[in-house]
């Protein structure tokens, strides 16, 4: 752009834009999740992530059926967390779990962890925080929130939980039988 300054034309070079915005700021209102990441721009996920953890939380909630029968029960606790019970398709009720001193899989927490970049619906089958876990993850194949495909989680030091994978079947499939799963508590 050329102005007149002290008399004289001068050429004057405009801020860059894009759209009429300044590049930062169309950056940050456009750029997708992994761009935000890449260029370590956290601040400007953290609202975008919250917004969306509540509805993909949800999405677990209901009755979930494996082809052995064996049944994941989720009721939502709050905005990130679940409760979950495990019932084999040959029992009655919860799962007893040895390595826990016989306490019934009821009431176990589960949930997304929102730092946790695969977006993994974790279960904890142990203690809080010792690691034993069973592992959700979507099939998106079929192009919704139907399917879940399992996984079991553990430490490494940790090989005394194998001994206790029979209990958990062959992990297929998971497929959602309802999406009534009761009342948050």
């Amino acid at each position: 752009m050329w102005v007149f300054m002290n008399g004289k034309q001068v050429r004057v070079k405009r801020p860059e834009t894009r759209d009429g915005f300044d590049p930062d700021e169309f950056m940050r209102n456009n750029a997708d999740p992994i761009w935000l990441h890449q260029n370590e721009m956290w601040e400007y996920m953290e609202q975008e992530q919250d917004e969306e953890m509540k509805p993909y939380i949800e999405n677990y909630c209901g009755r979930w059926k494996d082809s052995e029968g064996n049944m994941l029960i989720i009721e939502p606790v709050n905005d990130s967390q679940v409760h979950v019970t495990y019932i084999r398709a040959c029992e009655d009720g919860p799962l007893l779990r040895p390595w826990l001193d016989n306490l019934p899989a009821a009431k176990m927490i589960g949930g997304c962890d929102p730092e946790d970049w695969d977006a993994s619906f974790k279960i904890e089958l142990s203690k809080p925080g010792d690691g034993f876990c069973l592992s959700l993850d979507f099939n998106f194949e079929d192009g919704d929130y139907n399917t879940v495909a399992p996984s079991r989680i553990r430490y490494e030091k940790d090989s005394h939980f194998d001994k206790y994978s029979y209990l958990f079947g062959k992990l297929s499939p998971y497929i959602k039988q309802d999406s009534n799963s009761g009342n948050a508590h």
